[in-house]
């Protein structure tokens, strides 16, 4: 027992309370005569065992034990399980050698370690090693990595078993060094190049409109078959429309084919690239590029107006300028009553959104006030702030529709933005996510900005590395119009970045920012679409659907009922799920190649509010089979970078060894430290008593008070 004594004071002390124990019970009968000698003495040894088991108890001791506990191991086992593990080539047989794999790893060996088996695609999932059917149409590295690492398990090591070709994501490096745990990493597949001419990849718009020339730019890659001429076909909606022709003068080449086609109709319009097969090709499945194209009556017409020269500008307006769907008018303010490539327009009958760069900034004449309030009265509003903005007047200028309003006067300096989970279902946020924490950072206000009422925070701000609920993106539906804003500036930078996730993010952020906001809001109580029109074959089929009520006012008690139907046949009734707010998502996976259409209804319980229907199309993915080169370089990175080991499939020698010097093959043990409080225990304070009242007994048998 641990008496919990620190010091020389606390051990005085302690002595001190025993002699006082002592002293009090020898005086209280020391003069006492009745009591036989014995018996005095009896009293004063329990009187003094009782007072010095009370002023123990008041030093709080402890019994303290230690156990030692022995855990198994917890190691994850990721496998590959895509289309382009399953072609043999080289020494690399398909299905037999990653048998030969599953059989060398010894995973019926649980001696000391629990595995937990995985597969993955274009997400992770738990699969038994003996399901593998190597059937996965799209590879992401980096979401199943970061899905494993959302585990509740605590993995002690990861053996990763895969050929490192991804098509979509990030770059995986990065998501497995921060789990900071080893990766044993199996090289699977072959690095040899074969005999092939595919499609690597297409280029085109998916969404194009009516009256309208659309180029489509296709790649296609010739190895071994030099001094050959290869026709490539274009088919549209199953008809031959166009034919190029390219002439291969070395054994390794890469060429770039034109197509220009005339769009009249609106509708889904469905197109195929394909090369005829050449004799003693590795395969034929990559000899074809299906997409579609969404064929719009309409192009979104912006007006985009700026209020300083900032190189935000110049990055926004060259992004807007790449996107065909975008008709834009840039004018910039120069003082006074003076624009750029002005003047402003009389109203906004004939734009879908205005953008208002830099608004308000001092200076502005009363007269363009006015001008602009009247615009923007009129139609969709985006507001992105630059250094001028002057945030303290944006509410008498935008007579309060902004997501995002001014309380205080706040400084303005560096910050990071923070996605707001609350609104990751968002379509704005359909796209990947880097590492925030490492971004160029903005320069925005930093405190005393809340959001209005009725608004939503897609992003929020980060400070010196402290997250806050400081909204940095917000977005508004006030009556029939759409209104976002930007809280910061700097974003040129994202624009720039070396690093390619980044300047993806900024791109795909922005372009939904203002497809959303240019967006009309119908008059619909039950809105619904998927998240794209075309989806290619693998990845996930998403809806989002938002539910109001007569008033206008989001339906909390609505339910929505997805029918998904082919040509004609119904193949499944989903239930939307309720994210509260009259808004409603659904996943429901991945489907075939194919044309689909969807009836959604609204329904409060049993009355039926509204029905929507749509359509979408799957396309054909032959994404595993335009690469099956396994990635060495990138797999010895994800080993190295997390103080793993790197093995190649067919020599896996020294895998045990290795693995077991990591100590994954031993049990792990750990010390417990049991602490149980003495005063925790009533048996001291019945013990107590019990003297006590022998004690009192004694005394009462020879009459003392």
């Amino acid at each position: 027992m641990n008496l919990g004594i620190e010091s020389d004071i606390q051990i005085l002390l302690l002595i001190a309370a025993i002699v006082l124990s002592f002293g009090i019970s020898w005086w209280t009968y020391q003069n006492n005569t009745r009591l036989p000698v014995s018996l005095k003495w009896t009293n004063v040894g329990i009187r003094t065992s009782a007072l010095v088991i009370l002023f123990v108890l008041l030093f709080n001791p402890f019994f303290e034990s230690q156990n030692e506990l022995v855990f198994k191991q917890n190691v994850a086992v990721v496998l590959d399980n895509t289309q382009s593990l399953s072609i043999g080539k080289g020494e690399w047989d398909g299905m037999n050698s990653y048998s030969d794999i599953i059989n060398n790893l010894s995973l019926d060996d649980t001696t000391a370690v629990r595995y937990h088996t995985f597969g993955f695609d274009r997400d992770l999932f738990p699969m038994s090693a003996d399901s593998l059917d190597l059937s996965g149409t799209i590879t992401d590295i980096n979401r199943s990595f970061t899905t494993l690492a959302q585990s509740d398990t605590n993995f002690d090591g990861v053996i990763f078993v895969s050929d490192g070709i991804f098509n979509r994501g990030l770059n995986p490096v990065n998501a497995a060094s921060r789990m900071d745990i080893p990766f044993f990493v199996v090289a699977a597949g072959d690095t040899s190049r074969v005999r092939d001419v595919f499609v690597r990849s297409a280029f085109y718009n998916p969404t194009a409109f009516t009256n309208s020339r659309m180029p489509i730019r296709a790649e296609i890659v010739n190895e071994g078959f030099p001094d050959r001429q290869v026709d490539v076909r274009l088919f549209r909606n199953n008809n031959l429309v166009d034919t190029q022709t390219i002439n291969t003068s070395e054994n390794r080449s890469v060429h770039s084919v034109e197509f220009d086609v005339l769009l009249e109709d609106e509708g889904t319009e469905n197109f195929r690239i394909e090369i005829p097969e050449l004799g003693g090709e590795f395969s034929t499945e990559n000899n074809r590029y299906n997409f579609t194209v969404s064929v719009l009556d309409n192009q979104l017409r912006i007006l985009h107006l700026a209020f300083e020269i900032h190189p935000d500008v110049r990055a926004l307006r060259h992004l807007l300028a790449t996107d065909e769907a975008i008709l834009q008018n840039q004018i910039t303010w120069t003082g006074q009553d003076r624009f750029l490539n002005g003047p402003l327009p009389v109203d906004a009958d004939t734009l879908d959104l205005i953008i208002l760069h830099g608004y308000p900034v001092d200076n502005i004449p009363p007269q363009v006030h006015n001008q602009i309030s009247s615009l923007i009265s009129q139609t969709n509003v985006m507001l992105i702030s630059t250094p001028l903005t002057n945030h303290s007047e944006l509410p008498n200028y935008l007579d309060n529709i902004q997501p995002i309003t001014y309380t205080g006067n706040t400084p303005i300096d560096a910050l990071l933005p923070v996605i707001n989970t609350a609104e990751n279902d968002h379509p704005i946020l359909d796209l990947d996510i880097p590492d925030l924490n490492r971004a160029p950072e903005l320069r925005g206000p930093i405190r005393n900005h809340i959001l209005t009422q009725g608004a939503r925070a897609l992003l929020n701000i980060s400070f010196r590395g402290s997250p806050s609920e400081v909204p940095l993106v917000g977005i508004r539906e006030v009556g029939n119009v759409r209104v976002s804003q930007v809280n910061a500036q700097k974003w040129h930078l994202w624009s720039q970045n070396l690093n390619e996730d980044y300047r993806i993010f900024y791109g795909e952020f922005f372009s939904n920012l203002v497809q959303w906001t240019a967006s009309s809001t119908s008059d619909n109580l039950l809105d619904i679409s998927t998240t794209r029109q075309s989806f290619d074959e693998g990845e996930p089929i998403l809806f989002r659907a938002n539910v109001v009520t007569e008033t206008g006012s989001p339906d909390n008690d609505a339910r929505v009922d997805v029918n998904i139907n082919q040509n004609g046949e119904d193949l499944q009734t989903f239930a939307m799920r309720n994210l509260g707010g009259g808004r409603f998502s659904l996943d429901i996976g991945t489907l075939p190649a194919g044309n689909y259409s969807y009836e959604a209804t609204a329904l409060r319980g049993n009355t039926q509010i509204e029905t929507q229907d749509g359509s979408f199309t799957v396309n054909e993915s032959s994404l595993e089979f335009t690469d099956t080169i396994r990635r060495d370089g990138l797999l010895r990175a994800i080993a190295e970078n997390t103080e793993g080991a790197f093995f190649e499939w067919n020599d896996m020698n020294g895998f045990r060894s290795i693995f077991r010097e990591a100590g994954l093959l031993n049990q792990r043990t750990e010390i417990e430290t049991d602490v149980k409080r003495a005063h925790h225990s009533y048996w001291w304070f019945v013990l107590v008593i019990f003297l006590l009242g022998t004690e009192w007994v004694i005394r009462k048998y020879y009459d003392l008070a």
